[in-house]
């Protein structure tokens, strides 16, 4: 039993560190470790979201203080996943463990290709001019888009309890022309709504595990404070890629889990 919290605690705290540093959210962690232990898929979905809040509240509070949260735009983000969270909560009922597995392992790939990559995406970064009748309707469709997509994260975030962070910056980054910081910071701030709001939903149905919960969180929140703190002073190029990699490995092993 102690040998299984310190395990939890050292992931969590990972999952805390690279997710606030990142922008993606630290269930992109603890959720193959949950489903390594052969939780439910709801109660894998409920219990990560809990460590996903308490990270994006303590990393939010740094990123707040640096001024580089987009606030008014992560409230777009956060009112646009909420509807979300309804449906992803509907259909992690409804997954088998074999089938989260395969899934969750899809996305595990997406986000690794996402974080090899991502330098091509921060290139694609540049600012919109407003001053024109043609800018403005192209600023307009680039949110309408960004509220489409925020649904998908929000959809995302309760059926695997990973947060919405990997959706959540790349728009912010490819149709706003956010810098990484900014992306990251904004993306943690919205997580906090959308991760409640689907934690609500699981709470009414009895599905978290609160003693792991718990656990996961204290590594979350000292992984997501030390994660905001160091990523504007550290380039992470390095460490992205051994994450990246690590994801890949972790996704084979889910698929191998799950068709077994």
């Amino acid at each position: 039993m102690v040998i299984d919290v310190l395990i939890a605690f050292v992931v969590s705290l990972a999952a805390g560190l690279i997710g606030s540093m990142v922008g993606i959210g630290g269930g992109i962690i603890n959720a193959p470790y949950l489903s390594y232990l052969n939780y439910s898929p709801p109660q894998i979905s409920s219990t990560s979201l809990i460590a996903v809040f308490f990270t994006s509240i303590s990393s939010s509070y740094q990123y707040i203080r640096k001024g580089l949260t987009a606030k008014k735009i992560g409230l777009i983000l956060a009112v646009s996943s909420i509807p979300g969270t309804f449906v992803g909560v509907y259909i992690s009922n409804y997954f088998t463990l074999n089938e989260f597995r395969f899934y969750l392992a899809l996305i595990l790939i997406g986000t690794s290709l996402y974080l090899l990559f991502r330098s091509k995406i921060i290139g694609q970064e540049k600012k919109v001019s407003n001053h024109s009748e043609e800018g403005y309707y192209w600023e307009f469709s680039r949110l309408v888009i960004l509220v489409i997509f925020s649904f998908g994260a929000g959809t995302l975030s309760s059926s695997f309890g990973i947060g919405g962070g990997i959706i959540f910056v790349p728009c912010l980054i490819i149709l706003l022309g956010f810098n990484m910081k900014t992306a990251s910071a904004t993306s943690q701030f919205a997580l906090m709504f959308t991760s409640l709001s689907g934690l609500a939903l699981f709470i009414i149905g009895g599905k978290p595990d609160y003693y792991m919960g718990f656990i996961l969180s204290i590594g979350s929140i000292i992984g997501g404070t030390v994660g905001s703190m160091l990523a504007s002073r550290l380039k992470s190029d390095l460490l992205l890629k051994i994450f990246s990699i690590l994801l890949l490995v972790v996704s084979l092993k889910l698929i191998y889990d799950g068709s077994g």
